[in-house]
C-alpha cells in the first residue's frame, strides 16, 4: 500500500494536484486518507484506476479534499474520531453502487447541505436538518440559457447566452423496487430510488458535511425482498443509540416520504427482524464498513465474482438489533451476536 500511495502521489503531482500541507495546513492527513482508500479498494475500482487513471485520480483527490474540508470547517466534524472518519466519512462508496465519477456527489452535496448543518450544535441536530433538506434539494440542475433580446439586422431572432444561474431540477423522489438499478446518488437524483437508493443518498449527504454514516439493513427478509436504512454515528456519550453504542438509525428520505421513526423500527425494519435466521448471512442484519474484511452480501451482489471483484465490506449487526428490538416471528428472541451469527 505504501508503494501504491507513493505512486499515486507522484502521478497526481505530475497531473498538477498538490496538497495544503505544512503548519496549519488543512490537508496534512491527505496521504493517510489516500492510503486508507487504496488499501481497501475493491478490484472493480482498481480497474478504473488503471484504465482511466487521471479521471479516477481526480475523483479520489476530490473526495479526500472535500472530506478534509468538511472536517476543518465544522467543529463537530473535527471531533469525530479519526478511525471513524476514515471508514464512515472519507469513503467515496457505500456498497457496490455506481461510482458517479463525473457527477461528483461530494462537492455537490457539500455545497447544497453544509449551510444547513454549520449552525447546528451536534450531529443529531445536523441529521434532522439533513432529513429536511435532502428531499427539497433539487440537486439535478443545469446552467440556464437566457434570452439576450431580439437579434440585430432585422431578423427578429432571439439570441441566447450562457448564464451562471443554476436552474433547479427535480427533487429526490421515491420509486419502489428500483434496486439495484438505481443505487448511486446520481441515479437516485435522476430517476428516484427505493429504500436502498434513498438511504445511500442520505449516507452520501451526511458524509459530505462530515457526519459518519453507513448503510444498514437486512440482505433478505421475505423471499426476494430486502430493506435498508442509515446508521449515523453520534458524539453524544450521554445519549447512546438504541443498541447501547454510538450508532443511531434513520430511514432514507425523499419528497413526500419522511422515512420511518428515529432510533426505532419501522414496519419494513420489523419485517427484517422477524425473518432473521441464526447463522444465515442473507437473513441477517448488516452495516457497511469500508475496511472490513467480511463480505456484505445483498440480493443482487453475492457469490464468488462479487466477493472477488466487487468486494463490499460489512459488519454483522444481528446481535445489536436482536438484543435491542428482538428477532424471530414474534420479535421475542434476544440473541447475542455469538448466538445469531458467531462472535
Amino acid at each position: 500500500v505504501a508503494v501504491a500511495v507513493e505512486a499515486v502521489l507522484n502521478v497526481t503531482a505530475m497531473h498538477g494536484d498538490y496538497w495544503l500541507t505544512g503548519p496549519g495546513g488543512t490537508e496534512n492527513n491527505a496521504t493517510a486518507c489516500l492510503a486508507h482508500l487504496l488499501a481497501y479498494m475493491p478490484r472493480r475500482d482498481m480497474q478504473l484506476l488503471f484504465t482511466d487513471t487521471f479521471a479516477f485520480l481526480d475523483f479520489l483527490v476530490e473526495h479526500v479534499r472535500f472530506a478534509l474540508l468538511a472536517r476543518t470547517r465544522w467543529p463537530t466534524a473535527a471531533a469525530v474520531p479519526w478511525h471513524i472518519f476514515l471508514d464512515h466519512v472519507l469513503p467515496y462508496a457505500v456498497i457496490d453502487e455506481k461510482r458517479d465519477l463525473f457527477w461528483r456527489w461530494r462537492p455537490r452535496f457539500f455545497r447544497l447541505f453544509f449551510h444547513a448543518v454549520a449552525a447546528t450544535a451536534n450531529i443529531e441536530e445536523a441529521m434532522h436538518a439533513l432529513t429536511v433538506a435532502v428531499p427539497r434539494a433539487e440537486s439535478l440542475g443545469a446552467l440556464a440559457s437566457e434570452s439576450a433580446g431580439s437579434g440585430t439586422g432585422g431578423g427578429g431572432g432571439i439570441r441566447f447566452r450562457p448564464s451562471s444561474e443554476l436552474v433547479p431540477g427535480p427533487p429526490i423522489t421515491w420509486q419502489s423496487s428500483t434496486a439495484p438499478a438505481r443505487l448511486s446518488p446520481q441515479q437516485v437524483a435522476q430517476m428516484g430510488g427505493s429504500c436502498t437508493g434513498t438511504a445511500i443518498v442520505l449516507v452520501a449527504a451526511a458524509r459530505s458535511v462530515g457526519i459518519p454514516a453507513r448503510l444498514a439493513g437486512c440482505s433478505e427478509s421475505v423471499p426476494n425482498d430486502d430493506h435498508h436504512w442509515v446508521e449515523f454515528y453520534s458524539l453524544n456519550a450521554t445519549a447512546l443509540g438504541p443498541f447501547g453504542d454510538a450508532w443511531h438509525t434513520k430511514e432514507g428520505v425523499s419528497a413526500g416520504n419522511a422515512g420511518g421513526p428515529w432510533d426505532a423500527p419501522s414496519g419494513p425494519m420489523r419485517t427484517c427482524l422477524q425473518h432473521v435466521e441464526r447463522g444465515d448471512s442473507m437473513h441477517s442484519m448488516w452495516a457497511s464498513a469500508w475496511s472490513s474484511d467480511v463480505f456484505l452480501p445483498t440480493l443482487w451482489h453475492r457469490g464468488p465474482w462479487a466477493e472477488q471483484w466487487g468486494f463490499a465490506g460489512g459488519v454483522n449487526r444481528c446481535g445489536a438489533y436482536c438484543g435491542a428490538w428482538g428477532c424471530g416471528k414474534n420479535q421475542t428472541d434476544r440473541w447475542s451476536q455469538a448466538e445469531c451469527f458467531g462472535a
